[in-house]
Parts: structure tokens; C-alpha cells; sequence
């Protein structure tokens, strides 16, 4: 199986690309810079390129936004749209990285901007059609992964690892049960079964 990280050189895709290489899966990792040919060239803030998902069986997106309320809006919304009409056209799986906070911006005013754009990001992928499973993670760190734990409703808050929101997001890209499910993450005691985790979830 072929799967395109959007956000591949970040924090947290990185982890992504790592993972699934492990897993034996080829990657072709997404950014603005590609620098061989296991990259190509993707920038959510200008035209996608209609080829872009030929080929691909599954697409992760984990992108920062610019610190802006219009950037943040020409890329986590306009950019997230123009690519999940993209997956729709070739029912492609995609795997968004989103936030917590998203139906609470007013608790962080100073990134209300961010939030709403990542929140009609979220919107115009649930509507595109294509198959798509969103997660918000709770406040990331660097610390290696440990457990996890899933919520839905967006009322918690805590922290989670870099490295189990990527692993978070593989599992989702490889298991059906995680499709037309928003959640939260967050760190927690013990490691996850996936598919059993996804399936006891409510489908947006």
C-alpha cells in the first residue's frame, strides 16, 4: 500500500512516516520542500495538483497553521476543502489532524482564529464524501508514547505524546472502524486496541 503524509517533515508526521514504514507500507511524504523521490511537493495554502492522489491509498494530513486567522484559514480550511474533494473524487481515505477546542474558542480567544478555520476544515471534510476519520489532540509534547485514551464531545483537556497521535492516525488510516468518527486523544494507562477503540465510538 502506497499513503502520502501531508505534514511529513513536521513534529508529528515524521512519527507518521516512521510508522508506517515500519509496518512495511511505501510512503511518499508531503511538503512544501521535497527533497527526493519519496517526496513531493504539497503547500494546502496554494492549488493542488489533480495527480496529486493517484496512486495513493490513503492520505494522513498533520500540518501546522500559520499563527494568522487568514492564513490559518487558506490552509486549514480552503486547502483542507480543495484536498478532500480531491480524496472524494477517488474515495481515498484521509486522516485529519486537528485540535481540541474546537467547539470551545472562546476558552483561548488569542487562537480563536486558528481554531475556527481548523473547525470549517473539519466541516468540509465530513461533507466531501470521502471516507475520513478526524482526531483532536489534546496539548502535544514530545515525551515518548505511552497509552492512550479516546473521548468524544470535546470537554477535556490534558496532554498527549507526538508520537501516539502518529500512531493514532496510522491506525485510523489502516482500520475502517475508525471511518466518519471525530474524537479526542489524550494520553492514558495502557496501550489501545485500535480497532476495538474506533468501533466503540459514535459516527459523526
Amino acid at each position: 500500500m502506497k499513503y502520502l503524509v501531508i505534514g511529513g517533515t513536521g513534529r508529528t508526521g515524521r512519527y507518521a512516516v516512521t510508522e508506517l514504514r515500519g509496518l512495511g507500507h511505501e510512503v511518499l511524504v508531503g511538503t512544501r520542500r521535497p527533497r527526493d523521490d519519496q517526496s513531493v511537493a504539497v503547500d494546502l495554502a496554494a492549488p493542488l495538483d489533480a495527480r496529486l492522489l493517484t496512486g495513493i491509498d490513503g492520505v494522513i494530513v498533520t500540518v501546522e497553521p500559520p499563527l494568522d486567522d487568514k492564513g490559518a484559514d487558506t490552509v486549514m480550511h480552503s486547502g483542507v476543502a480543495r484536498l478532500a474533494e480531491l480524496a472524494a473524487a477517488q474515495h481515498i481515505p484521509v486522516v485529519l489532524i486537528s485540535q481540541i477546542y474546537i467547539t470551545r474558542a472562546a476558552e483561548h480567544p488569542d487562537l480563536a482564529g486558528i481554531i475556527h478555520a481548523r473547525a470549517a476544515g473539519e466541516q468540509a471534510l465530513r461533507t466531501s464524501g470521502a471516507p475520513y476519520t478526524i482526531i483532536r489532540p489534546s496539548w502535544l509534547t514530545n515525551s515518548p508514547a505511552t497509552g492512550a485514551h479516546l473521548e468524544q464531545g470535546d470537554r477535556g483537556d490534558g496532554q498527549v505524546s507526538r508520537e501516539l497521535v502518529a500512531r493514532a492516525a496510522v491506525a485510523a488510516l489502516l482500520h475502517p472502524e475508525s471511518h466518519s468518527k471525530t474524537f479526542e486523544l489524550y494520553d492514558g494507562p495502557t496501550p489501545p486496541d485500535w480497532p476495538a477503540a474506533f468501533t466503540a465510538l459514535t459516527a459523526d
